[in-house]
């Protein structure tokens, strides 16, 4: 049964993977990956021009006197976050009123509907989604939520332990692979709240740079509920004014908004000289790793397997690397086990043969050693598919109850570097714990 299953999955995912070196594209329902994370890099706002600036002490004592007749104004009109004030406010020069809503959710305990007037910055990304409002302004882009949903129990805990739990998820790098550099403060409690800075650089795959990105978190209560507020700077966006604005904010939400532009170009300064990678980071959810950074994923071909190609397309480019992996249940298997014998591998070698229906040459199995997803076997051959004439490998990887296998397929010439790129995902790739 073990032998059956795998069979049927490796002829499944070599159909696929084999298939497509010199094989024109099939479109799919997804068919254009890239311009929707276009679109995401178009709602972060991003320049190709950096802005100058500086954030010295000198400097905001400065930017806070010209603006101190107003906050005076704010601070004795009661214009805080939580505090009894008219929404027609015109104190501040950078920022207009809007009111969160909370409305009634049984399955979170919350039984009346309730209101918050907050101030966003003034700019041409800027809404209010029920107890959410946002804006992107001056390169600020800031998110203020009413009633968060931090954890199932989040009511439980103080606010310092919500606010870092929310932290590392933010920050996970399964998720967040476009950071580099990465710094996260240690949790601060505030006079009525917790505060936490993360600074990193982060990868503008395309524009091929790294920006210095500063992001304050605060998390406080008004009432019986909490408001977590999020402020991310980026050195690309900021303008000139900004300085004003980000004081109108701190004033009003009463926390400071970290942000240095000498430190955060010397940040960046520091890890261009340390080296710039010459890849970049990708995950698939359960497993991190790197890949050249001219390569894509390529979706071309289904969702069954994680595919990269040079330039995302597996056809076009003439090799690629595609990686899956299957939960077994009860059908747990050592495949090092399996295949232990010479007998076990000729007999494995001629079923696979037939059930894929590829001409192949040169087949040979033999143990690869431990990797990042476990302990492999690695198979090799050259297989012909239609006019086209592939080499190809791949990696049999268990661990425990999960049965990876990772594939390499690429025309001849091609092979040696596209095993270079496996060959380091398998050495230096990192799973999810």
């Amino acid at each position: 049964m073990k032998k059956r299953l795998i069979l049927l999955l490796l002829a499944a995912i070599t159909a696929l993977s084999m298939g497509a070196c010199g094989k024109e594209a099939v479109e799919t329902g997804r068919d254009n990956p890239k311009q929707s994370e276009d679109e995401i890099e178009k709602e972060k706002g991003q320049k190709e021009d950096r802005t100058e600036g500086s954030r010295e002490e000198a400097g905001n004592g400065e930017n806070r006197q010209e603006t101190g007749e107003k906050e005076d104004a704010a601070s004795s009109s009661g214009v805080r976050l939580g505090g009894d004030f008219d929404e027609k406010y015109d104190g501040f020069s950078y920022l207009k009123c809007e009111t969160l809503i909370l409305k009634p959710d049984e399955y979170r305990g919350i039984t009346e509907e309730k209101e918050l007037k907050i101030f966003l910055p003034v700019g041409d990304y800027a809404s209010v989604n029920e107890n959410s409002g946002y804006a992107d302004s001056r390169g600020v882009n800031m998110k203020v939520t009413l009633a968060p949903y931090l954890r199932w129990d989040d009511d439980e805990h103080t606010l310092e332990e919500d606010l870092a739990f929310d932290v590392e998820m933010n920050y996970d790098e399964f998720y967040r692979t476009e950071m580099y550099d990465l710094e996260l403060s240690k949790i601060e409690t505030t006079e009525n709240g917790a505060r936490c800075v993360a600074k990193y650089c982060y990868y503008d795959r395309w524009t091929d740079s790294y920006i210095p990105v500063y992001c304050t978190y605060y998390l406080t209560k008004v009432g019986d509920e909490k408001v977590l507020v999020e402020v991310e700077i980026n050195m690309m966006d900021a303008a000139d004014d900004m300085e004003k604005m980000l004081a109108e904010l701190e004033e009003f939400y009463d926390f400071d908004i970290a942000w240095d532009a000498k430190e955060a170009q010397k940040k960046l300064d520091d890890f261009i000289a340390a080296g710039v990678p010459d890849t970049r980071r990708v995950s698939t959810g359960y497993l991190v790793f790197e890949i050249p950074k001219d390569w894509e994923a390529d979706y071309s071909y289904g969702y069954e397997v994680n595919s990269y190609a040079p330039g995302g397309s597996v056809a076009e480019a003439g090799c690629g690397i595609s990686i899956t992996r299957e939960y077994m249940g009860l059908d747990r298997l050592d495949i090092t086990e399996m295949l232990s014998s010479q007998e076990a591998i000729d007999q494995y070698m001629a079923d696979f043969q037939e059930s894929t229906g590829y001409d192949m040459e040169d087949m040979k199995i033999e143990y690869y050693g431990s990797t990042c997803l476990g302990e492999a076997m690695i198979f090799t051959f050259m297989a012909e598919y239609e006019e086209s004439k592939n080499e190809g490998a791949m990696f049999l990887i268990t661990d425990e109850n999960y049965f990876s296998v990772m594939i390499v397929t690429a025309f001849p010439d091609k092979f040696e570097s596209t095993m270079e790129v496996a060959e380091n995902i398998l050495a230096n790739g990192k799973m999810h714990q």
